[in-house]
């Protein structure tokens, strides 16, 4: 497997978690369903914080 499509598949992977604990049920299946949802958007946040130029 490329290396290239390691980080897209583990975000993916996490996010489809995330999708199917919503959908199993309630109390800690809520919580696992925003970490999943919210680590690809973390990982996404701070690697445009990190390409954001300078002012």
């Amino acid at each position: 497997m490329n290396r290239v499509w390691l980080m897209p598949g583990a975000l993916a992977a996490v996010s489809f978690a995330g999708l199917a604990a919503a959908i199993l049920g309630d109390g800690l299946w809520d919580w696992l369903c925003w970490i999943g949802l919210s680590v690809p958007l973390a990982v996404c946040g701070h690697k445009l914080w990190r390409q954001w130029p300078a002012r």
